[in-house]
């Protein structure tokens, strides 16, 4: 959203009557011509053209870009073919401590002149950085709006936009097996993105977002680089942005340890989350794509880095598949909301409520579903420690004191990971196992899965509720011993939002087994809808909150 200022006044026109600027070309009648002029307003209504402003022309129904410049009074001339196309910024424009950028439509038609005016009024503004500001901060500030979470079935990983046409590039491993694939632009854009191309021996995936939902964002510049001649060398500085562990973007800075023929290690400190984020050169450019780190006990440890000549070919294959198909659509798919449960506030409600894991537990056929809010997260830590202080009162034949009894240590270490104080209901679906007749008569158990996990649908009042994130997960057992199981089977781990759960409603879970038609509908008892309601009673009530 553009910052509002009193002043500059507007100058956009897009008048076929206006006249021609000098130097205009008379266009071949089989094509037509853009006639562009960018020109700045000042709070003083001063006009600033800007000179030697580079732009890119690219046209909608794919083809080659063009690259252009304004001339010294902020002004060019193109004979392109008739068509649609959009002018797009190579590089912010800093005027008034504020930067300009622009991202325009337009249409040439056979034979005659479009006459586009740049100014203010449709420029993408944004503060400009403040004078003296680290060059790194000016890099991150620059860079990181175009750096999202990718979020999978299995978790969530980086990943960075390198073409307008809504391509972003991202680690293999971070999508893999996925059935469901979102990128999160901001807290409050998520959208559906598609695997265009991907190459799993080179930990390598290119995703397509609607170009619309990312249009406003920088284009990432990939260095030149290759297996003889690397874009880095030992000792230089380089910076990363990812969003690790649960946390949104973040910037971390190392140095570059060695350059191998098809990787680069660094002490940059990368963690799980921040696979398939860009790692960037002094200068701004992607020198490789964070991809997994090494050691770590008693220290940082290195980080792993694929060199970006590594996604040369999985690129290529992707721009090839660009007009072979659609883009995902571009609305918007439901976030979380950002308010948190206190840590204090939620310590007393388990402790009020007393959670049992059992209540909030049903079982569907083969399958056993566990409806798991923040309190019974927070019940259970509290539980282990009430229980740990009547073990030690029944060692030492002794009452346990309140204050024993009290949430202490434990408590303490896992509050400190904020996702469990998100405004979430989980739903967990696990599928049953069994032991083999014949392994159980000779005392050795084999277990398997006795079904898979397919999907789900929430329902209340009649009414689909779409997940925050539905997930199908694999999950791999190899258990050797007197009970052995070896095995692959698939759960599932959807999260939805309190609404959910909120006011009147009959509610029902309707449940999928992979590979049969008829699923398991479940009518949720009334007792249960009421506990699940009564442990987001905090988030009901919550005053300023964005949903307020």
């Amino acid at each position: 959203m553009r910052a509002a200022r009193i002043a500059p006044v507007v100058l956009l026109s897009c008048l076929a009557s206006a006249i021609p600027f000098a130097g205009a070309q008379t266009p071949d009648t089989a094509q037509g011509s853009l006639v562009v002029r960018v020109v700045l307003v000042g709070g003083d209504l001063s006009l600033k053209p800007l000179p030697r402003q580079p732009f890119t022309i690219v046209p909608d129904a794919g083809g080659e870009a063009v690259e252009t410049r304004t001339d010294f009074e902020g002004s060019f001339t193109l004979t392109l073919a008739p068509g649609s196309y959009r002018l797009r910024s190579q590089q912010p424009v800093t005027f008034e401590g504020m930067e300009y950028s622009w991202d325009v439509p337009f249409a040439i038609r056979e034979g005659g002149p479009t006459r586009l005016d740049l100014s203010n009024d449709n420029a993408t503004t944004r503060a400009a950085a403040a004078a003296g500001a680290p060059a790194e901060a000016e890099l991150y500030r620059r860079l990181s709006p175009g750096v999202f979470k990718v979020i999978a079935d299995n978790g969530h990983g980086s990943g960075f936009l390198f073409a307008r046409e809504g391509l972003i590039l991202t680690n293999h491993h971070v999508i893999a097996d996925a059935t469901f694939i979102a990128v999160l632009v901001d807290t409050r854009s998520k959208h559906r993105a598609v695997v265009l191309s991907e190459d799993p021996a080179r930990d390598i995936a290119v995703l397509r977002v609607h170009p619309d939902v990312v249009s406003d964002r920088p284009v990432m510049e990939l260095a030149q680089d290759a297996p003889g001649s690397p874009a880095a060398s030992v000792g230089e500085k380089v910076l990363a942005i990812g969003s690790p562990l649960n946390t949104d973007t973040i910037l971390t800075m190392g140095l570059v340890s060695k350059v191998e023929a098809d990787s680069i290690l660094s002490d940059v400190n990368i963690n799980p989350g921040n696979s398939g984020g860009p790692l960037f050169n002094a200068s701004g450019k992607v020198i490789g794509i964070n991809t997994y780190g090494l050691g770590g006990e008693g220290g940082q440890g290195i980080s792993g880095i694929v060199r970006i000549h590594r996604a040369g070919p999985t690129i290529e294959a992707a721009r090839a598949k660009l007009a072979q198909g659609s883009p995902p659509e571009s609305r918007k798919l439901p976030v979380e909301d950002p308010w948190r449960f206190d840590p204090a506030g939620l310590r007393d409600l388990a402790l009020q409520r007393s959670p049992e894991p059992r209540d909030y537990h049903v079982e569907a056929g083969k399958l056993d579903v566990y409806f798991v809010t923040p309190v019974v997260l927070a019940g259970s830590v509290v539980e282990s420690e009430r229980e740990a202080a009547k073990g030690r009162a029944k060692r030492r034949k002794e009452k346990t004191s309140d204050e024993e009894q009290k949430p202490g240590q434990r408590f303490y270490e896992w509050q400190k990971d904020t996702e469990n104080f998100r405004p979430v209901l989980r739903i967990f679906v696990r599928p049953e196992t069994k032991a083999s007749v014949a392994s159980a008569l000779i005392g050795a158990p084999k277990y398997s899965f006795k079904t898979d996990f397919d999907r789900m649908e929430l329902k209340r009042a009649e009414r689909v509720v779409e997940p925050i994130h539905p997930a199908r997960i694999k999950q791999v057992v190899h258990i050797e011993g007197a009970a052995s199981m070896k095995d692959i089977g698939y759960y599932g781990y959807y999260e939805y939002p309190p609404e959910a759960f909120e006011g009147g409603g009959s509610i029902t879970l309707t449940l999928w087994e992979q590979g049969l038609p008829e699923p398991v509908v479940l009518s949720l008892k009334p007792e249960l809808v009421e506990r699940i309601r009564g442990d987001f009673a905090p988030y009901y009530s919550r005053s300023g909150s964005a949903a307020d």
